[in-house]
């Protein structure tokens, strides 16, 4: 994938991540990850997108 794609998808989910952690909060997580680990969370869940990409791309 293209690196602003991927970029762009890494931010998309991080906000997304932070979001339902905000909404859920203290009272059903045990913890708050800081912004550097809804980051990695974030990229983490893209790099397992990009494997199911690459997976599905025919073989050349």
């Amino acid at each position: 994938m293209e690196p602003k794609t991927v970029e762009k998808l890494e931010e998309k989910i991080e906000e997304a991540i932070a979001e339902v952690i905000v909404k859920m909060g203290l009272k059903k997580l045990p913890l708050l990850p800081d912004r550097r680990t809804m980051h990695l969370m974030a990229k983490a869940a893209v790099t397992v997108y990009e494997a199911v990409v690459e997976d599905r791309r025919p073989n050349e």
